[in-house]
């Protein structure tokens, strides 16, 4: 009785090791463009919240400038403020000049409008970067 080993299983071990390796640099490839994106994505977002909070601010110092007496700019009863955040969006308040209610604290005059505005007109990039 003779045992006849084949060679089908010479380098086998190799091929797996390869595949293996190969493998791994792939999802490290795709995990590294994956942090590149959350980052970039992260970037935008901080300078976003940063111009948004900018503009909360300069908005709160206008709410309390026309409570203690500035009305320069009122039409009627209401004096408006637009301050801007982005080159696409701005922060527009509008504040009644007399409360309207019968209390005895005037001193907080009622704000009709703290909304975030779009000031023009979006173009959306609709195309897919797909070789032709």
């Amino acid at each position: 009785m003779s045992r006849h080993n084949s060679g089908s299983h010479i380098g086998s071990a190799s091929i797996m090791l390869i595949f293996t390796v190969l493998t791994m640099v792939s999802f490290a490839a795709l995990s590294l463009s994956s942090s590149k994106a959350d980052y970039n994505l992260s970037q935008k977002l901080l300078d976003r919240q940063q111009a948004y909070t900018r503009a909360s601010h300069e908005g709160n110092a206008f709410v309390a400038a026309v409570n203690s007496g500035y009305n320069s700019g009122a039409e009627g009863d209401i004096i408006r403020k637009s301050i801007p955040i982005s080159d696409n969006q701005s922060l527009n308040i509008a504040i009644m000049t007399k409360n309207s209610s019968n209390s005895d604290n005037s001193e907080n005059l009622p704000v009709i409008k703290w909304k975030i505005e779009h000031t023009r007109e979006f173009d959306y990039d609709t195309t897919l970067p797909v070789m032709k």
